[in-house]
């Protein structure tokens, strides 16, 4: 009886040996089958979304126009890990070195509205703009050399013309932990980011010694109707709080567009309501001011697929706003498809924030963009 036990004890033994040993040869089969799976349909939304995009516009245009519309589309390489504008817009698109960058961008002021992946466009901005002056992230665990400064809601930075960038500085004391839910928003809440007066602002230029002047507001997220309310109050503001406002002190208005929820093109109305009254009234005070929208940064939040946002954005946000003048940067596609194809990676643990390839990327198409104004 002890020896039958005995026996059965190592048959038992031998046939969950043998399940192991199955297991471990057909388990990575479906794990690898699965993320093949689950690249091939990424792949073929970003065909869908890749057409969608050549549907827009002819591919062999080279007309100025074309191409400024297709700044977002850009062309990745996997094997040298790099990426470049369409070869048809040559003449219109290039890279920024901090040469040109800063000869594009010399005597402009840029004030950044969104949540913190719009701070990190400004800081990359700052990054091409410095050259060998750049400010780098020397931290020896940071997978990033682009610089990051967290940060009070508000500031500005300036780049003199050597590329140097200088501390963040600012008018307000008071400029921590605002409520960024679009309802609770006022007037009041607002005012403490604004300078005494106009002159404050160009003063403490001065003392910064700014070549180009970077300021940036963080409105949480979600970002667009957070945008939409500030734009608004600042919009309906009088006479001495508006030139005291960020919004008419700087030259060009950077705002994030970040689609995360269909629900958010409820607000794209109030967002062109609000820029069409704060644009029409800085061209009256004889201060006119560019906007540019940018959006959507690929997000690993979002269920949306890149289709339906490329389709909110070119078909409901850009036709819209080129009727006041509103200048639309669509990144959606070239986020979403570097990431796609590991060169444009997400910070680890990061739903949100872009790894330097994209950053940088994006500053230059933000540069471009600025350069065909």
């Amino acid at each position: 009886l002890g020896d039958e036990a005995v026996k059965r004890t190592r048959a038992a033994r031998m046939r969950r040996g043998l399940w192991r040993t199955l297991a471990s040869l057909v388990l990575p089969v479906f794990v690898l089958a699965a993320c093949a799976r689950r690249r091939l349909v990424m792949m073929m939304d970003f065909g869908r979304a890749a057409q969608q995009q050549l549907n827009l516009t002819s591919p062999v245009d080279s007309s100025r126009e074309h191409c400024i519309h297709r700044i977002g589309d850009v062309i990745f390489d996997e094997l040298d890990r790099t990426w470049r504008y369409p070869s048809n817009c040559a003449a219109h698109l290039h890279k920024f070195d901090a040469t040109l960058a800063r000869e594009a961008l010399s005597g402009k002021s840029l004030f950044f509205l969104g949540n913190s992946v719009n701070r990190r466009l400004l800081y990359a901005v700052a990054h091409i703009l410095g050259g060998s002056n750049a400010t780098y992230n020397r931290s020896p665990v940071a997978a990033e050399i682009v610089q990051d400064v967290g940060s009070h809601t508000i500031f500005e930075i300036g780049v003199n013309a050597s590329g140097h960038c200088s501390r963040q500085y600012r008018c307000s004391t008071a400029a921590f932990g605002i409520n960024a839910q679009a309802r609770s928003i006022s007037e009041s809440s607002l005012q403490m980011f604004n300078c005494e007066n106009k002159n404050v602002w160009i003063e403490k230029r001065k003392l910064s010694d700014s070549a180009i002047a970077l300021g940036f507001l963080f409105t949480s997220t979600p970002v667009v109707p957070v945008a939409a309310r500030f734009l608004e109050i600042w919009a309906n503001l009088d006479d001495a709080s508006f030139a005291a406002s960020p919004v008419d002190n700087y030259d060009i208005l950077v705002v994030q567009i970040l689609i995360l929820d269909i629900k958010e093109e409820s607000y794209f109305e109030k967002l062109y309501q609000a820029l069409k009254k704060l644009m029409r009234r800085r061209k009256a005070l004889g201060r006119p001011v560019r906007v540019i929208l940018w959006g959507s940064p690929h997000n690993l939040a979002s269920e949306l697929h890149t289709t339906t946002i490329i389709e909110l954005i070119q078909q409901k946000l850009r036709p819209r706003m080129r009727d006041i003048g509103v200048t639309m940067l669509d990144v959606t596609f070239a986020t979403a498809h570097a990431s796609a194809l590991t060169l444009g990676q997400h910070q680890k643990g990061s739903l949100h924030h872009f790894m330097d390839f994209t950053r940088l990327m994006l500053a230059d198409m933000l540069i471009n963009t600025i350069n065909t104004l």
